[in-house]
């Protein structure tokens, strides 16, 4: 396939990458992204004829392409199998996808699952967009039904123990603090805590998944005393950043970033050399800015990274005192600042 082509091809996931992460989890596929493929794309319309003036725009018409994907990428398995899953993949179609652009040009993907259990692939239905080149998405919509192959290894917004925490009777350990005790917040003086929940990371996971470890912060990577004696924290905690800059970018003066989007390889690394870690998670009765070894930090929210990411115990006794979570995290309530996607934080640090 050369760069170009026209005509409706898949592209499978493991194929892409998202701000740089291979084989990417279905939750980064989100407005902001930097996304690219790399590889061979498979046509799915039957072979090389020159593709219609017009291109159907009618779901009927996009499902039959998906259900001729279907037998072509698995032409070589059971003719049997390969006619039920393309009997049900208008029923596994995904009505979820994105918008890419290179700044002139638009490429639609479309989200399919050709059976239960799969990965997702990308269609598109008017030619790929070309391989190897940096894109944006611009508009993105839920993907395809099934778990999210990374969320529950790789949500993880919390602590670590030691981390001191700035609570109304003075800085205690964040492993120490429990529901109903005051932390003191940036917005709203003292806040009660709702919950508390922890996850343990083994070492053999870390070197299986070295995702999941931790970012440090050595002492005053982010300003004059800040943090005051390091900090430790999971690749998914966002830090409050104030600047004008940010001001300027997103009209907003005061913004969260994770803490993976903030690593230097200098003052901010990620620490790959533990033999495994705990995590501290601490919610609010809404998501706040506290305080965590003198850095303005949030509070849990269960909708940044979904309540898969919580172990089942912790996560039935979030649910119990929240039951509205079950149906939609952001019951919670609303973020305590605007939060940036990894390609908005690197354009607020002039990358």
């Amino acid at each position: 396939m050369k760069n170009g082509s026209r005509g409706t091809f898949v592209i499978s996931l493991d194929q892409t990458a998202v701000d740089g992460q291979a084989a990417p989890p279905l939750r980064l596929l989100r407005v902001g992204a930097l996304w690219r493929w790399s590889g061979d794309a498979v046509r799915v319309d039957g072979g090389a004829g020159a593709w219609p003036e017009r291109v159907p725009d009618e779901m009927t018409d996009i499902r039959r392409r998906a259900a001729r994907s279907v037998r072509k990428l698995f032409r070589n398995a059971d003719p049997g199998r390969v006619r039920r899953q393309a009997a049900v993949v208008e029923e596994r179609f995904a009505d979820g996808g994105f918008i890419l652009t290179d700044g002139q040009a638009r490429w639609t993907a479309t989200l399919i699952c050709p059976e239960a259990g799969s990965d997702p692939l990308c269609l598109f239905a008017d030619g790929p967009p070309p391989r190897d080149t940096d894109l944006w998405i611009v508009d993105a919509a839920p993907g395809p039904t099934g778990p999210d192959r990374d969320a529950p290894s790789g949500a993880v917004i919390c602590f670590t123990p030691c981390t001191t925490i700035r609570t109304r009777t003075g800085l205690r350990p964040v492993e120490d603090i429990r529901a109903g005790e005051l932390v003191q917040t940036m917005d709203n003086g003292c806040q009660r805590v709702l919950w508390t929940g922890r996850r343990r990371i083994t070492g053999a996971r870390l070197h299986a998944l070295p995702d999941l470890a931790p970012v440090r912060f050595l002492p005053g990577a982010l300003g004059d005393g800040v943090p005051d004696a390091g900090l430790l924290v999971s690749p998914d905690h966002r830090i409050l950043l104030a600047s004008p800059r940010a001001e300027a970018l997103y009209n907003a003066p005061e913004v969260l970033v994770t803490a993976r989007d903030l690593v230097d390889g200098a003052r901010v690394t990620r620490d790959r050399e533990r033999r495994g870690v705990t995590y501290v998670h601490l919610a609010l009765e809404r998501h706040e800015i506290v305080f965590a070894n003198g850095v303005a930090t949030e509070s849990f929210h269960p909708a940044a990274l979904g309540l898969e990411s919580l172990g089942a115990a912790d996560r039935q006794r979030l649910l119990d005192l929240v039951p509205d979570l079950a149906r939609d995290p952001m019951a919670f309530g609303a973020f305590a600042r605007r939060m940036l996607s990894a390609p908005e934080a690197s354009i607020l640090a002039g990358h």
